[in-house]
């Protein structure tokens, strides 16, 4: 697929990198000489320095020929511009990078559709997102989502009060309600990993990593002895638009959300658009401003502002004062695996999360690699039937059989809506399908997936 990229930035690198994995043919416009270079000679892409929105840099790319393009440059004005352009240029999927509220909100009267933009991705919003998923599921040690969020991916370690200790894999979905499930995709369990089967059954200490539709959310947490264990208070840290948008997010459902805002003027500010917010002014890596909030008492406390710093130490510190998870927002996703070591519960990357979002947006269907599971010699990825691929050639229970315990189906998504695969479910052509297993085996498993 041709493809160009606007701006070259931590962003629009790591989507070339990722895009070249995919077979893509990429074309990289960047006004920044030096960076550009730099990307360049990093990566097997055509980089041309110049303005995205510039016709010249346009065709320069190869945009005649283009089927995608991605804006992602730090000026929303510009990316939209770059959207624009390309469908004059007849480019059929243009992805547009926007932070602007006024833009992007529901009730916005600006259509960004009729300006060209296929797909907005907000990276405020996207970064809530995910933090709202790992807030509402407790204990977890991972959370990843799926079709935005729709299809959740979670890994709790077992611990001996949970219901489903000692069942088999086949028993749990009898002690769930109706029209509700999850499944087991992965199992660990002194060093050894393993795709489960039916007859697996469940013991304390096992690393487990479930699908569910995100309406099952409570029914996963019931069946985990969960329930009961949801935030009621929660401590947010920092300033910005994340952070506004964050505490409104939690309000809708944590029965008291505290905001500490080392800046007045936008303490101030989320204190008016927040009605009856308790915004504390005050730096959050000073344990007395910590002690102030009785952060102590609370059952979350998330670190989202500007700086990866003051996150990650607000954090430790929430942690040292009692607060059993603490989540960070990160803007050195090299850093990350160091972060979770010195005891920060969950790091949020905006950065990857954004370039994950572009891939599936880009990839949905078509076998982009979405995530690897830490710590796991698995990943999970997306495919799309094919009309007269394999894969719909009869029930799961024959054309699966070879992959048992192998690879597993973790959700079919048909129609916008995730259904349990089962033994008598056959793959209907359009169905897209998450699959968890190892990297070896994902070319072999996505040819049952394309026409023969």
């Amino acid at each position: 697929m041709q493809t160009i990229i606007v701006g070259a930035g931590t962003v629009g690198f790591d989507l070339a990198r990722q895009l070249l994995k995919a077979k893509h043919d990429i074309a990289v416009i960047e006004r920044d000489s030096q960076r550009c270079a730099q990307i360049g000679e990093k990566l097997d892409v055509l980089a041309i320095p110049g303005m995205g929105t510039s016709p010249p840099s346009l065709e320069s790319a190869g945009i005649g020929d283009a089927e995608l393009c991605i804006a992602v440059t730090s000026v929303d004005e510009v990316n939209i511009l770059v959207c624009s352009m390309a469908e004059q240029y007849g480019v059929p999927t243009r992805i547009a990078r926007v932070r602007n509220r006024e833009l992007t909100a529901p009730d916005s009267p600006i259509d960004l559709a009729s300006l060209g933009v296929t797909r907005v991705i907000n990276p405020e919003r996207l970064v809530v997102r995910i933090i709202d998923h790992i807030a509402r599921i407790p204990d977890a040690v991972e959370v990843f989502g799926y079709h935005d969020g729709e299809v959740l991916i979670a890994r709790h370690i077992m611990t001996d009060q949970m219901p489903v200790i000692g069942r088999s894999l086949l028993e749990i979905p009898n002690i769930l309600a109706a029209d509700h499930y999850f499944l087991a995709v992965a199992i660990k369990r002194g060093g050894r990993t393993w795709i489960p089967a039916g007859d697996d059954r469940l013991q304390p200490g096992d690393d487990v990593t479930t699908v569910f539709p995100f309406t099952s959310l409570p029914e996963y947490l019931r069946a985990l002895g969960l329930s009961r264990r949801r935030v009621r208070r929660a401590v947010v840290a920092g300033q910005g638009l994340t952070v506004q948008l964050l505490c409104e997010t939690l309000r809708a459902w944590i029965e008291d959300v505290t905001l500490i805002d080392p800046d007045p003027a936008d303490g101030q500010s989320a204190a008016e658009s927040l009605q009856g917010l308790d915004v504390i002014e005050g730096d959050p890596t000073d344990r007395t401003v910590l002690q102030e909030v009785n952060v102590s008492k609370t059952d979350l406390f998330v670190g989202a502002g500007r700086s990866t710093t003051q996150n990650v130490m607000g954090a430790l510190l929430a942690r040292s004062e009692g607060a059993p998870k603490v989540l960070a927002v990160s803007y050195e996703p090299q850093n990350n695996r160091l972060f979770r070591q010195i005891g920060v519960s969950h790091v949020v990357s905006p950065r990857r999360a954004m370039t994950q979002e572009i891939m599936d947006v880009i990839h949905r269907g078509r076998g982009a690699m979405e995530l690897q599971l830490r710590d796991m010699p698995l990943e999970s990825f997306e495919l799309r039937a094919e009309i007269d691929s394999p894969i719909t050639a009869g029930p799961l229970s024959d054309v699966w059989a070879p992959w048992r315990r192998k690879a597993i189906i973790g959700a079919v998504i048909r129609d916008g809506r995730p259904l349990l695969p089962r033994g008598e479910t056959r793959i209907q052509p359009e169905d897209d399908v998450i699959v968890i297993t190892e990297p070896k085996h994902v070319d072999r498993i996505s040819k049952l997936f394309r026409r023969r």
